[in-house]
């Protein structure tokens, strides 16, 4: 496996695996086809994602397997933690394809991200996992990161239980 920073180059393969990925794991969890629409749209429309690639606080991290993206992680430095008066980079997404996913490919990333985050000199590594995605959440746990607080995505038609997770890594 290959990770690299992605650019603007990357637009539109970004844009597919995260649309793809999202829907694939995420899309039956919401109660409003609309609002997962205007999700996926504030996330990785053309105009989203160029503002996140040309953002100096924003990494993106494309990883490639045999020549095939396998996914990518995104990291926003600086972000305040909830519940506390720490700073730190959070983890926004790390999305990988289904058939990336059980080879080490999303620990491969992780460790990419949280280095990078360590070298940018973050106190802490942070994100958000749905209190539903026990995979995910135990995924995180073996990184060793911990439950830090709980948090809710809100829209119109649901709210959706969250955890934030935090890892101390200076």
């Amino acid at each position: 496996m290959q990770i690299r920073q992605a650019d603007i180059a990357d637009i539109e393969r970004l844009q597919k695996v995260g649309i793809d990925t999202y829907r694939h794991y995420f899309g039956a969890l919401w109660e409003s086809a609309a609002e997962l629409d205007q999700f996926l749209d504030n996330d990785f429309s053309i105009p989203a994602l160029q503002q996140g690639l040309s953002d100096s606080q924003q990494d993106w991290w494309l990883a490639t397997d045999h020549g095939q993206t396998a996914g990518f992680a995104k990291v926003h430095y600086h972000q305040p933690l909830p519940e506390s008066d720490q700073q730190g980079a959070m983890l926004c997404k790390l999305y990988l394809q289904p058939e990336a996913k059980s080879r080490g490919l999303g620990a491969a990333l992780f460790s990419h991200a949280q280095t990078q985050a360590i070298a940018r000199q973050q106190s802490c590594f942070w994100l958000t996992v749905l209190q539903s995605n026990t995979t995910a959440l135990h995924f995180y746990e073996r990184q060793g990161m911990s439950v830090h607080c709980e948090s809710a995505y809100v829209t119109e038609t649901q709210t959706t239980g969250l955890w934030v997770m935090k890892k101390t890594i200076l």
